[in-house]
């Protein structure tokens, strides 16, 4: 999360391919899910520690009425996973989502960080339960260390295919090992910074067969900075969704909003009608941290949330 963000979901796993990507040729392999009808309702809970993590999950699901579908969590690069806190969504209903940090590009690429790729596949394959994995997000974001504008070579624009050369031999390393329950979530930041030809979005896409889902991040800062304005959900995903609606299942993987410049509980109230409007969209993740970016502040912004939790857009599908 940088400039924007988007995700939310629920529903039951089940084994599905997205007819779109199969009609256009591409091999789907959408092991998680792709929900028949509705999006799966997840979210990103802060906790102030990992020991505290399961507490405050429960604590959000409490507050908004139901289960989440989908758990995100942040992982650094030399992290180990599925940690307990993924048995433990296993366990509940939940479908984890596994955010991983990279290193810078160059690392990959050398070949000298494959053993512990090997190590963190081979680990997913002992689970066994479907996941979702989602590496070097918002990669077209200059905040990012393995973004396009830090990697690019000196008087080169090459960062993007480094990233993608990245991500496949991530991706292959995974394949290689058998650690197929891995759904791979390709999410770029909703738009490119700096907005160059170079650094667009489907400069950084790795191929049909190298992503299951199409994610994206999409915040509405309000007027919270000098460069920001009110805008709602419903424009936030347009670009990403009109680019890939048709190849791959979409993922809102980050979203939340400000109160600052607008009312946040009528934006919330926009994501249900914006989700008919777009129906590839099948799954929703909200970013909970507290203070700006959480449904639990203002009240009415959670009296909206719960009304939007308990919508027909994210009723459990089977």
């Amino acid at each position: 999360m940088k400039r924007h963000l988007q995700v939310l979901a629920i529903g039951t796993v089940v084994l599905a391919s997205w007819s779109p990507a199969t009609a256009g040729g591409a091999a789907a392999r959408a092991v998680v899910v792709v929900p028949r009808s509705g999006a799966y309702l997840g979210a990103y809970v802060q906790a102030p520690n990992w020991a505290h993590a399961s507490r405050s999950i429960a604590e959000f699901e409490s507050s908004i009425g139901r289960r989440l579908a989908i758990d995100n969590r942040f992982y650094g690069w030399n992290e180990s996973f599925p940690s307990g806190l993924q048995s433990l969504d296993e366990a509940r209903g939940r479908i984890p989502m596994i955010t991983w940090k990279a290193p810078p590009l160059g690392e990959i690429l050398s070949g000298s960080q494959d053993a512990l790729i090997t190590a963190r596949a081979d680990a997913v394959r002992r689970f066994g339960a479907p996941l979702f994995i989602r590496w070097g997000w918002e990669m077209n974001g200059y905040w990012t260390e393995w973004s396009g504008v830090r990697n690019n070579s000196p008087g080169a624009h090459d960062g993007p295919r480094k990233y993608v050369r990245a991500w496949r031999r991530i991706h292959d390393i995974f394949k290689r090992e058998g650690a197929t329950a891995v759904s791979w979530v390709w999410a770029p930041n909703g738009e490119s910074v700096p907005d160059t030809s170079w650094n667009r979005i489907s400069a950084y896409y790795p191929g049909d067969e190298y992503v299951d889902w199409v994610g994206l991040s999409a915040y509405n800062w309000g007027t919270t900075r000098s460069w920001s304005h009110w805008e709602p959900f419903s424009k936030l995903v347009r670009a990403v969704y009109s680019q890939y609606a048709g190849r791959k299942p979409i993922m809102v993987a980050e979203t939340a909003s400000v109160n600052t410049g607008g009312n946040k509980a009528r934006w919330i109230a926009g994501v249900a009608p914006a989700l008919r409007r777009y129906p590839a969209i099948k799954a929703v993740l909200w970013f909970e941290r507290p203070p700006d970016w959480s449904v639990r502040s203002p009240d009415p912004a959670l009296s909206a949330f719960r009304r939007l939790a308990s919508s027909p857009s994210f009723r459990p599908v089977g």
